[in-house]
């Protein structure tokens, strides 16, 4: 039974130390406020994603990183949040200024 406990513990700290610390995301993490009226959340960083949902104008998404992709009105980021669970990316077109500021790379 010592070699099972032994054999458990060490693939837990294994997995442990390859996942990311939620404590480190949730610092990073960014309520930031929409812009736009109906702000599209899609699937992947570019115009022609799937469209996850949508935020109003004044909605305040927590974002938790920053992605490069399409570019939208100049601006080639896309700040990647959730809704129902589910990663989506909104152009950092639609999100006011100097917010994300910080956020690390998808």
């Amino acid at each position: 039974m010592q070699f099972k406990t032994s054999f458990v513990l060490a693939v837990l700290s294994a997995a442990a130390s390859v996942t990311a610390n939620p404590l480190e995301v949730e610092k990073r993490a960014q309520a930031c406020r929409i812009t736009g009226d109906g702000a599209r959340c899609r699937r992947s960083p570019n115009t022609g994603s799937d469209i996850i949902g949508q935020f109003g104008l004044g909605a305040t998404p927590t974002f938790t990183c920053v992605s490069t992709g399409e570019t939208v009105s100049g601006n080639s980021n896309w700040d990647r949040t959730t809704i129902n669970g589910v990663a989506c990316f909104v152009s950092d077109s639609l999100v006011a200024l100097p917010c994300p500021g910080g956020l690390t790379g998808c």
